[in-house]
């Protein structure tokens, strides 16, 4: 029997450094943010289902999105909570009760428009051999531990990576994580990211090769560089 793989798609976010706009819900190249990332899950042939969890104030906006776009595998869009780890509790609770035997969880960030069927693979594929593992990309610059102004620290940029999404997890480890996790951190505590959670159960979660194109939109320039990477197409599908 095909192993069945589902994502989480977390864009409950409030964009904060974008100035008032909603980078989720802006253009890129005349398509939607969300709409594109989406679009990366929907044609991917290992992926079975789709939980969109949107940002309350937009749950109607998300619904009519999907009336429009007629994306067949998006089996439930969920208003996040005011964490995100609170968000992803939510997207799993929507995904065990319409597709309970999902054995693999991919959680990804609704602001990564250029995630590739490729990473998503090899994302799969990682998280078979280790239960849990996140997309990676090495640090680049000179890293510094600032305290007070002064620079105290210059860590091993050998051993440092940026992390990105998407994290992919065995079902059942990702849920007993939110489940045992979440219930003992303190309300107002912010969790990274699922890595983190797993983690804490004390399991260890592989790395696997991101992309360097598989970009976050955090900011009015991250939209200058996504048009760039739109139009040119130079990052791996």
């Amino acid at each position: 029997m095909q192993e069945r793989a589902a994502v989480v798609i977390v864009a409950a976010g409030s964009s904060r450094r974008m100035a008032g706009r909603d980078k989720l819900w802006t253009p890129l190249a005349g398509r939607l943010t969300l709409a594109r990332t989406v679009d990366a899950f929907e044609v991917c042939p290992l992926i079975k289902a789709i939980v969109l969890v949107v940002h309350p104030a937009r749950e109607a906006d998300a619904c009519e999105l999907l009336a429009e776009e007629g994306w067949r595998k998006v089996i439930a869009v969920v208003a996040g909570g005011p964490r995100r780890q609170d968000s992803v509790r939510l997207g799993l609770e929507a995904l065990a009760r319409h597709l309970p035997e999902t054995q693999w969880v991919l959680v990804h960030d609704g602001a990564r428009p250029f995630v590739s069927s490729a990473l998503i693979e090899a994302g799969l594929h990682a998280a078979r051999l280790h239960q849990a593992a996140v997309a990676a990309v090495p640090v680049k610059d000179t890293l510094k531990v600032v305290e007070g102004g002064y620079v105290c620290e210059t860590p091993e940029r050998a051993h440092l990576w940026v992390v990105q999404t998407p994290q992919v997890f065995s079902f059942p480890l990702l849920w007993e994580a939110h489940r045992v996790c979440s219930a003992q951190a303190a309300e107002e505590e912010e969790v990274s990211d699922d890595a983190a959670l797993v983690e804490r159960l004390g399991y260890r979660v592989a790395i696997f090769p991101g992309s360097y194109t598989n970009m976050k939109i955090t900011t009015q320039e991250d939209f200058l560089l996504a048009e760039y990477l739109v139009h040119q197409e130079t990052w791996p599908r």
